[in-house]
């Protein structure tokens, strides 16, 4: 059984929904229970006390269809729990206890940090495993439990199409990409604005920003795109821009992010520029398979001498598909998840009562 957050958001299609088709293969048979109705809906009512009223109502909904989760996982021999289930109240949380016990625990950000820290903490106590998404988050894990295994976040490789260089000739206007949730845009794209309108004066190019509602970017001067995210089109983001960017805060919460967007640059084949925060310095190898850049300067630079050299965006983008064919795609990280599911089922010993929250 696999519990996630909904059918649609990352964090539950590209750590477990995109395993789903390979887990079958291997002979799992695999019940995938999303919040129902997910954590983003919202009541479609006008006016407000009906509109809070069928709000209400609806999430009570999804937490009776939780409980009836809890009920059916006694016939599973492994549960899948994602980030979603830390985010429930203590009452709730200890009410999972039978399943977490024979729970894979999964998280891909730094969940810790804030009032979550102490259900978080009980999901690393008391799950049979744990697979945080990067050693960041892992170190954190390993204060509770040595039963932890690093799963980045991985890319299904094979349905996404790589930018070809062979033999091409550009002659329009290059783009410059940032691709997430909106919700993300302001600690992280907001605050580089500036140098890139600094940028745009002296290079012609376009930013352009994919994600789920238009935002209202701060800026008068900037030429910039609005593309409307959707999920089938994620596989074919190397013919959405040119050169792809994940700025990041140098911040704890930040420090947890898994370098999705990123990943995804690298999978279509594109040169990326990227903070040197948290997995993203693991990620990109410095000047072979994308540029890191802390400060404003750097940015400037990198970015600048990419829309300069074509032949450099050329190398990066094909060296960054490769490692992430290596190092970060399905392929790669499924026979880990195939053992961890594997000894989560052979698992044998005594389930005892759950340690209280402190």
């Amino acid at each position: 059984m696999g519990i996630t957050q909904s059918g649609f958001d990352p964090a539950s299609r590209f750590r477990f929904i995109q395993f789903l088709p390979y887990l079958k293969k291997a002979g799992w048979d695999v019940d995938h229970r999303p919040n129902r109705p997910d954590r983003q809906w919202k009541s479609p009512l006008h006016s407000r006390l009906a509109r809070a009223i069928h709000y209400r109502t609806g999430r009570a909904f999804m937490r009776v269809n939780r409980v009836r989760d809890l009920i059916d996982s006694k016939d599973f021999d492994v549960v899948y729990v994602g980030r979603d289930i830390a985010s429930e109240g203590v009452l709730f949380q200890k009410l999972f206890y039978p399943m977490v016990r024979k729970g894979v625990f999964d998280f891909d950000d730094a969940l810790f940090v804030g009032r979550r820290e102490r259900i978080v903490r009980w999901m690393c106590l008391n799950s049979y495993w744990v697979t945080p998404g990067n050693e960041y988050l892992a170190k954190y894990a390993r204060q509770f439990t040595d039963r932890v295994t690093v799963i980045p976040t991985v890319i299904d490789t094979d349905s996404c199409t790589a930018r070809s260089y062979e033999g091409a000739k550009f002659n329009g206007t290059l783009r410059i990409g940032w691709s997430g949730s909106d919700q993300s845009i302001t600690p992280t794209l907001l605050p580089y604005l500036p140098m890139l309108e600094a940028l745009q004066r002296q290079m012609n190019f376009e930013l352009v920003v994919i994600t789920n509602t238009e935002p209202k970017l701060p800026t008068t001067s900037l030429r910039w795109k609005f593309i409307p995210w959707k999920a089938e089109e994620e596989p074919l983001l190397q013919s959405k821009f040119d050169i792809g960017i994940m700025p990041l805060a140098d911040n704890p919460f930040q420090k947890g992010k898994c370098a999705l967007k990123l990943l995804q640059y690298m999978a279509a084949g594109l040169p990326t520029v990227a903070s040197p925060v948290g997995v993203n310095s693991d990620v990109v190898l410095h000047g072979t398979t994308g540029l890191l850049a802390k400060t404003e300067t750097e940015w400037h630079d990198a970015l600048k001498g990419l829309l300069k050299n074509a032949e450099l965006r050329a190398s990066l983008g094909q060296e960054g598909r490769k490692r992430c064919e290596e190092e970060y795609s399905i392929n790669r990280w499924l026979p880990v998840m195939l053992d961890i599911f594997g000894r989560c089922a052979e698992r044998v010993g005594k389930v005892v009562e759950a340690p209280a929250l402190t």
